[in-house]
């Protein structure tokens, strides 16, 4: 079991335009609110920053010295196959004690070339000027499963890669059982965040990693109530419900209000604007905490959508985006 303290939240809206032959689905669907543990992995390590290397009394740094960037991906060393971490770290190990450059295989986007490596033996180990990963680890919530094809959908926005600020692709995703351990409260300009224990259990793979959700398979039979879903045009202005964990795997229900809803002709992930009225959310968290992107938004017992963001300067307040624009991508699988 690990502890997480690193989450998903704060991204950028964009807007996609319907055609009028688009067609979007309304359907009824097991409810989520429940916690998941979110594991994206890449095929090669992941260059997430570089350091400075004292080299003939010159310093040396990859991001400056090379065409190496923050964001690319390592795929080989001297012609050896690199497939997460530790294979990259057991490559350096191996290398002759006079070895001072290695060949890269890097891939970028959609391109791929190489690249020369200087390194040196310091202190009993190889220094690289490299800071590299191979996974990013987190939480959300599950907006709703699909019994007509055990597909779910979750965040109701993209994962990111923190360290480069891109939409992260090209990975082997999978949702994890996870207990919510406790929290910490929002304040205006610094939002809280759930804290959360991941299980190795896996519930789900990620097929997808969209802006409007990550989608995948569902494993598992939901432990939940059959809901359905509301047309765009269902959804009002007034009271509505989230659904979300705070303790354990205990899901709950809490009192918001819809404020206002944007063009029902666009995709987004703002569409729709609430604030928490919740004395009881609000006495415990303060407003809306990071890991509650997901948590379903229920109005006139239907499911109208899910949270996905925040108002750093006022945290009761936040945006949802419309369950239909999550069917449409969920559709997609």
């Amino acid at each position: 079991m690990k502890r997480i303290h690193r989450y998903l939240y704060f991204l950028l809206c964009t807007f996609f335009l319907f055609s009028n032959k688009e067609v979007l689905y309304a359907k009824d669907v097991y409810l989520g609110g429940d916690s998941i543990g979110i594991e994206m992995k890449k095929n090669g390590v992941i260059i997430s920053g570089t350091y400075d290397v004292i080299i003939d009394n010159k310093i040396y740094n990859p991001d400056y010295d090379t065409k190496i960037d923050i964001g690319d991906v390592i795929i080989e060393l001297n012609n050896n196959k690199i497939n997460n971490s530790k294979d990259f770290i057991s490559n350096i190990i191996c290398l002759d004690q006079n070895t001072n450059i290695v060949n890269l295989k890097i891939k970028r986007d959609n391109s791929v070339f190489n690249e020369n490596l200087n390194i040196i033996k310091k202190d009993g180990s190889f220094k690289t000027g490299l800071y590299i990963k191979d996974k990013i680890l987190g939480i959300g919530t599950i907006t709703y499963y699909d019994p007509e094809n055990n597909n779910y959908g979750a965040l109701g926005h993209e994962i990111i890669d923190s360290d480069t600020n891109n939409i992260f692709d090209d990975f082997n995703g999978q949702i994890l059982e996870s207990n919510v351990d406790g929290y910490k409260k929002s304040i205006n300009g610094n939002p809280g965040e759930k804290i959360a224990t991941i299980s190795n259990k896996k519930i789900g793979n990620i097929l997808i990693n969209t802006k409007y959700g990550i989608y995948g398979e569902y494993k598992k039979n939901p432990e939940s109530i059959l809901i359905s879903t509301a047309s765009v045009d269902e959804v009002k202005l007034g009271p509505a419900k989230i659904a979300t964990v705070l303790k354990d795997n205990e899901i709950e229900y809490f009192n918001i209000n819809i404020t206002k809803l944007d063009s029902q002709k666009e995709i987004s992930t703002k569409g729709i604007s609430f604030e928490i009225t919740d004395k009881n959310l609000l006495g415990k968290t303060n407003g809306i905490i990071q890991g509650m992107s997901g948590s379903p938004i229920i109005q006139n017992n239907k499911l109208i959508g899910a949270v996905t963001h925040v108002i750093t300067n006022d945290v009761k307040k936040g945006y949802g985006i419309y369950i239909d624009f999550m069917l449409f991508n969920s559709n997609k699988l």
